[in-house]
Parts: C-alpha cells; sequence; structure tokens
C-alpha cells in the first residue's frame, strides 16, 4: 500500500514543545551528557549558551521542583508524560502561554492519572490487573492502591513515590506543576523564545523542502524510518533545543500523532567521514546488548516491547540503544499491525564490516 505522504505529514513549530523538552533536559542534565558523549554529538554553542543561561536563573527551590516533575529518566518519561499528552492533544501547535492555559482548565486528576500512565506504561498489564485503563484512571484511590504495590521499571523506580504524593494531593500537585511551569516560562524560557523558535523555523523550511522534492527518501534516510508508519496524520515539530532526535508521541486516541525531531538530525543521520564511522561501529558493538539486539534482527524484524523482554531492558533501552544504529543506516522503522518493528539493513551491516576493514588496515 502507497502511503500518500504529502497528505499524511505536515511541518510544524509547536511552542510548547520547546518548553517542556528544555524542562525536561535541564532536570535530566547527566544522563543528557553521557548520551550525547555516546552518540559522539556536539551540542550547539548557541544552545549551550541557553542551557547555561536558563540554571542560572533558577532559584533552588525552582530546580528542587524541577527535579520532582521532571527529573526521573529523558527517554522513558514519567511524571512529565502527562504535559506532553497534554500537548499532543491539540493537532494545531501550541504557544507556550496557549498551553500553559490549556494546562490551567484541565482537571488535577485528569493530569495526575496521565503521570500514572507515564510511569506504568510499559508495565500496564501488571498495575491494571485485568482492569481497562479507561475505568481505572478515574479511579484515583483505586490508583493509588495499584500503584503502592506495582513497582516501576528500574529506570524510572524513584518516580513510584512522587507519584504516590500526586495522586494523593492532586490539587495541591496542580498548583505546584502550574507555578512551576509559569514561573520556568515567565523568567527563563520567554526571554530566549523568539531565537529558539528561529532556529527551529530555520531548520523546518530545509527539511520540509527537503520532504516536499522527494517524501519517501526524507522518511527513509533522515527519519529513519518506512513510509507505512504515517497511515494515519502526524506532524514533524523541528526542535533546535533537543538539536537530535526522533521522538513519536501518541496520544491515546492514536488518529493524529507528533513527532518531535532534531534540528541537526540531517547532520547527525547523514554522511560522516569513514574514521567516524568506523568509530561509531566501534562503539555501537562494544556492548554486548546492542550485539545481541543485532543478532535478533537477523533472524526477523521486532517491535520495541519485544526486543525488551528478549534483552532483558526496558523498552526506553531499547530507544536508547536503537539510536546508535540509527546513526550507522543499521536499523529503521516499519509498521505493520498497527506496531513500529525494528527492520536491520543486512547490506549496510556487510558495507560497515568492509569499511571498518578498511580503516583498520589502510587499504
Amino acid at each position: 500500500m502507497k502511503v500518500p505522504l504529502k497528505k499524511n505529514i505536515s511541518f510544524a513549530y509547536n511552542e510548547a514543545f520547546e518548553l517542556i523538552v528544555m524542562m525536561g533536559m535541564i532536570a535530566c542534565e547527566p544522563q543528557m551528557v553521557k548520551t550525547a558523549e555516546e552518540y559522539r554529538i556536539e551540542l550547539d554553542p548557541l544552545n549551550k549558551e541557553i542551557f547555561t543561561d536558563a540554571v542560572n536563573k533558577m532559584s533552588p527551590h525552582m530546580l528542587r521542583e524541577l527535579q520532582f516533575f521532571f527529573g526521573y529518566d529523558f527517554f522513558h518519561k514519567a511524571l512529565d508524560y502527562a504535559f506532553y499528552e497534554s500537548i499532543t492533544s491539540s493537532r494545531q501547535p501550541l504557544s507556550a502561554a496557549s498551553w500553559i492555559g490549556r494546562l490551567e482548565k484541565t482537571e488535577a486528576s485528569e493530569i495526575a492519572a496521565n503521570m500514572v500512565y507515564g510511569v506504568y506504561y510499559d508495565k500496564m498489564e501488571e498495575l491494571l490487573q485485568g482492569r481497562k485503563w479507561e475505568e481505572i484512571r478515574k479511579d484515583r484511590l483505586g490508583l493509588i492502591e495499584r500503584v503502592k504495590v506495582t513497582l516501576p521499571l528500574d529506570e524510572v523506580k524513584e518516580a513510584q513515590e512522587p507519584l504516590l504524593e500526586c495522586l494523593r494531593h492532586p490539587e495541591e500537585t496542580k498548583r505546584r506543576y502550574m507555578m512551576l511551569i509559569s514561573q520556568f516560562h515567565r523568567d527563563v524560557f520567554a526571554g530566549w523564545s523568539e531565537v529558539i523558535r528561529e532556529e527551529s523555523e530555520r531548520a523546518l523550511v530545509r527539511y520540509e523542502a527537503f520532504f516536499k522534492g522527494d517524501p519517501e527518501r526524507f522518511i527513509r534516510e533522515i527519519h529513519k524510518s518506512e513510509p507505512e508508519i504515517f497511515q494515519v496524520p502526524s506532524t514533524i515539530h523541528i526542535s533546535f533545543v533537543s538539536q537530535v532526535g526522533n521522538h513519536h508521541i501518541w496520544p491515546f486516541e492514536a488518529s493524529h500523532f507528533w513527532v518531535i525531531f532534531g534540528v541537526f538530525n540531517d547532520r547527525v543521520f547523514g554522511p560522516a567521514a569513514d574514521r567516524e564511522k568506523a568509530e561509531l561501529f566501534f562503539k555501537a558493538l562494544s556492548d554486548k546488548r546492542r550485539i545481541d539486539f543485532i543478532m535478533l534482527l537477523r533472524e526477523r524484524p521486532r517491535y520495541g516491547s519485544e526486543l525488551a523482554a528478549e534483552l532483558g531492558i526496558t523498552p526506553a533501552a531499547v530507544i536508547y540503544h536503537a539510536n546508535f544504529f540509527f546513526f550507522l543506516d543499521l536499523v529503521e522503522f516499519r509498521r505493520s499491525d498497527h506496531r513500529l518493528y525494528y527492520h536491520l539493513n543486512k547490506e549496510r551491516l556487510r558495507e560497515l564490516l568492509a569499511l571498518t576493514a578498511k580503516v583498520m588496515l589502510d587499504e
């Protein structure tokens, strides 16, 4: 089936995403620094300046609150998933101020329930114990009891107690996160908002032109996926704050989804020097789990949760390890049976093995 890419895919700048991504990256700074080093990503000097200025403007209390709501695992999401869910509920891009206004009108109990989903989305069967999510999400006391006896995955286990606090005191929680987000927007983000918009929209023009010229090539070479995943309408937000990334965000009603796409994806996923490719290839294979990852995909394509179970890691860790292979064009996404499957590019693996031999032997 040929997917009408130009009809289904649009590009937009969604300022609300930039606000919330910045808060998450600051809260998870050690993780982001380590990830950038391992992926061999050098942050843009302007981006560094923005983040340094942001931290300097934040009070100790503000930093503690930022850690409470955002400081768990940037790739997994946890309590902050509720804020992403709130943004994706709108098909139209939102300014930071308009999104904050929408959030203010949202019931505190709804946000708290979405926080539960963010912490437990990959352990929902254990959490629900046969009940339906749409039923239990409205039962705050029932959620409290289920969260108390259900351990989250290790990477977000520290979010369990804060989550219980949010569930027990939803109105107080709402006052706290509204104060934090509003203050961060006013005192930190607003001063850089136009600069961030300009940088994002400059990249948006470049990406959109590439896409319109050859949609399938853009999806395969820059987005690192197969066109079939875009069978429903979707919007690609171009993010200067995240720099590099390709993060799909699906709301509960999957009739539309958003993609947060880094301004420098084409640099990282595009051509690189032979030695750099060889070095990254060695880095990718330096972890036994990534070798196992390749061996499993050699047998057949697999979806994320399936890989997580077979490798004994979390779904968020699957995304983390897969990015090494995306950078090398070794792995791509394809959609089948309403799931995204990881596919191994065997020909590319042969090319990288030959390239590595060429670099090491100077032939």
